[in-house]
């Protein structure tokens, strides 16, 4: 990213967990939908947030929709699954065991895990939604510099 440009914006959501990273994995007619909501975080670019005029806040937008994006920020991350109907209760207990790394069996991370059970990620994606505010700051933040 090229912080040479003088101005920046932030991006910051005015709901409590409107950052959210999904990844979806899928085995034949099953689905995961695994990640983290953030209480409290914001994206910074050093291009002029355009998106805002057609901006949906019940849609939002993905982090890399937004020309320049980062996660500048994020607190008190939360780690959250789901699950297609068409996934077995006892299935469920595992995927979640393994998810939040509760059963020891298995040192690797979760998407390992759920690779080597046969899953597939199909995608990984970080978005914001909500009410948004964009401040406009006259330098890059100081952990860049």
């Amino acid at each position: 990213m090229n912080w040479n440009n003088s101005m920046f914006y932030q991006i910051i959501p005015l709901e409590i967990g409107s950052l959210v990273e999904r990844n979806i994995f899928q085995q034949s007619n099953k689905e995961i939908k695994c990640g983290m909501v953030w209480k409290l975080g914001s994206v910074l670019t050093n291009i002029k947030p355009l998106f805002i005029k057609t901006y949906d806040p019940k849609i939002g937008i993905c982090i890399e929709d937004i020309p320049g994006g980062i996660i500048s920020k994020k607190y008190g991350g939360e780690k959250v699954i789901y699950f297609s109907d068409t996934v077995e209760d006892e299935e469920q207990d595992e995927l979640t065991d393994i998810f939040y790394q509760s059963n020891r069996k298995y040192s690797k991370s979760h998407e390992d895990v759920f690779h080597d059970l046969g899953w597939t990620q199909v995608s990984s994606e970080t978005y914001i939604f909500g009410e948004l505010e964009i401040k406009e700051l006259d330098d890059a933040p100081s952990a860049y510099k």
